[in-house]
């Protein structure tokens, strides 16, 4: 071999320290980089499952209850009845009469309960021997009565709230069912 090749393959047998040191700090900036928006993505998925799951519980508890108050009779009110003083712990009973897909077409009467369980934070319909939970992660319920109009409404307020990992998210929602049915049978 001829001794500039070989002096040439001397200086080339490896990085010097400088080199190391400064690809070092070249690859922890970019896997910091890289860290930083993993982490920041994972937040936001997180965030985004827990307004989904909120909106979804809020939503399921309104379908649920639309039909069942548009078919009854605006519940007595109770021991309240106004908005400075809701129902918070009692259920709102509803009552009417459904007509069945049948040829006799004979309505029959029926009973509807929604209750809040602020220990299991659910919303429970009882309707007949049979239950269903309606929405989940209920951190808040009321209810009442509103007679100002010519048709009752049935008011309900409910707060959902999700905690996923670190990120906790919360929607409050305020219905307004007007009872369809206003005399009594």
């Amino acid at each position: 071999m001829r001794p500039e090749m070989a002096a040439r393959r001397k200086r080339q047998a490896g990085f010097t320290l400088i080199e190391l040191i400064i690809a070092t700090a070249i690859g922890a900036l970019v896997m910091g980089a890289l860290g930083s928006l993993v982490v920041t993505s994972m937040i936001a998925v997180n965030t985004a499952n827990a307004r989904i799951e909120t909106s979804t519980q809020v939503r399921n508890f309104q379908f649920a209850a639309a039909d069942d108050v548009a078919l009854a009779r605006a519940p007595a009110p109770g021991g309240c009845g106004t908005p400075v003083s809701p129902c918070t712990t009692e259920d709102l009973v509803l009552q009417g009469s459904r007509v069945p897909n049948q040829d006799t077409g004979i309505a029959a009467p029926y009973t509807i309960r929604y209750a809040w369980d602020p220990n299991r934070k659910v919303v429970t319909r009882y309707t007949g021997t049979s239950s269903r939970v309606t929405s989940t992660n209920v951190t808040a319920y009321s209810w009442y009565i509103e007679r100002g109009g010519s048709v009752p409404s049935v008011v309900v307020s409910m707060t959902v709230t999700v905690a996923a990992y670190d990120t906790v998210y919360s929607e409050s929602q305020t219905f307004r069912f007007n009872a369809e049915v206003t005399s009594s049978p």
